[in-house]
């Protein structure tokens, strides 16, 4: 089982895997584990918020949305195995009861929000990312959030 520092940040990017870094497309998978990890270990401890957010709250607005993790975490893959990074986890949901497999549909201003982070990031270490291993400029990832 995986266990989990409750005070960590486990994001969901929400915009198509294509569009995201390489460290942006692992991360994103083991952090999906991790929230199921946390949902198995800790369960529900506080409200799930109603709308999409960042920071406090975020890892909770998703422990009622696993059927969307189960298919976000499919594209991730699919998308890890055309860069050739190597995938070996399936989500499988029958361990979790039936009021938390729910899908889920972002908004613009849900789009809006994970695109600042992404840029926000992206601007912090401008000559970090890769794609397809291939060490990017700045000016590429950018424009791929556009």
């Amino acid at each position: 089982m995986l266990s989990i520092d409750v005070n960590i940040m486990v994001r969901v990017n929400l915009i198509h895997p294509k569009k995201l870094a390489d460290q942006h497309l692992v991360a994103e998978y083991n952090e999906i584990l991790m929230l199921l990890g946390s949902l198995r270990k800790q369960g529900i401890k506080s409200a799930i918020p109603n709308n999409y957010v960042l920071g406090k709250g975020h890892i909770n607005f998703f422990k009622n949305k696993l059927l969307y993790l189960q298919k976000r975490h499919e594209l991730i893959k699919l998308e890890m195995l055309k860069r050739n990074f190597e995938t070996n986890v399936t989500i499988k949901l029958n361990e979790f009861e039936k009021e938390l497999k729910n899908d889920w549909k972002a908004t613009k201003k849900d789009f809006a929000i994970i695109k600042n982070r992404l840029i926000e990031k992206i601007n912090k270490k401008p000559n970090y990312y890769r794609y397809y291993s291939i060490k990017r400029e700045k000016s590429f990832f950018l424009n791929m959030l556009k």
